[in-house]
């Protein structure tokens, strides 16, 4: 059992404004996955919580500049006892049409460029090297005859590799397996840091399917949805327990 976030999209209610209101619309997308519904589509079936409440803590959506005071965009959190005072351009959510989603992206874009390309400078200095995946492959082909620990080791010997382990620092800065996870191309890896800026474990839509995360399919699905939603529909970011 743990605590997580979704982003639940609902028709506004009759005063998006209201706290109760918007409670009650959020409730209502929710009960379908409540664990002790009562009629139960099946015997088996099991829910996905037992409690929620709104709140966006680290997940906060920029506010589209301009529209700062508007009424219907949500600052209050439900699952703190003393609300935090949001910066004016944040909030746990409002008015699709309210929401700059933008903002996150090209941040999370601007970061991962200028990662990138620390990274490819270093990578440059040293012979090209492998990353992790064929040795960990073939040590689960081979267990015996080439074991795990001889991978590893083998692996953290290349000149790249070895130089970048035996810098505290640059240990600290860069992954474990560097060269799989920046891969080659520039322009594919800052895309997908940009799309993971917005979507939450989980997205609620609409028309009521509960879609979880499930890597680049479901982080494309997020953000292409969010992008189509009317102007009008709220957005809102959800913590649940499950």
């Amino acid at each position: 059992m743990a605590k997580q976030r979704i982003t639940v999209c609902v028709p506004p209610p009759s005063d998006p404004a209201d706290p109760d209101a918007l409670h009650r619309a959020i409730g209502e997308a929710m009960a379908p996955y409540y664990y002790d519904r009562e009629d139960r589509p099946h015997p088996d079936w099991v829910g996905e919580w037992d409690y929620w409440f709104v709140s966006g803590a680290n997940c906060l959506f920029a506010v589209l500049p301009g529209h700062e005071d508007d009424p219907r965009l949500v600052r209050y959190d439900e699952w703190t006892e003393s609300s935090e005072e949001l910066p004016r351009d944040r909030c746990h959510g409002g008015p699709r049409g309210l929401l700059d989603l933008e903002t996150d992206r090209q941040a999370a874009a601007h970061e991962a460029a200028r990662w990138w390309d620390e990274w490819a400078r270093f990578a440059a200095g040293h012979p090209p090297a492998l990353p992790a995946g064929p040795y960990l492959d073939r040590a689960y082909l081979d267990p015996v005859g080439y074991p795990e620990e001889r991978a590893r080791a083998e692996y953290a010997a290349q000149p790249l590799i070895r130089a970048l382990r035996e810098d505290p620092e640059l240990r600290e800065r860069f992954p474990y397996n560097p060269i799989g996870y920046f891969g080659p191309d520039r322009e594919a890896f800052v895309a997908e840091c940009a799309a993971e800026a917005l979507p939450t474990p989980a997205l609620l839509t609409l028309d009521g399917r509960w879609v979880e995360y499930g890597g680049p399919d479901y982080r494309r699905e997020f953000n292409a949805y969010l992008d189509a939603l009317p102007p009008e529909t709220m957005v809102v970011r959800v913590l649940y327990h499950s």
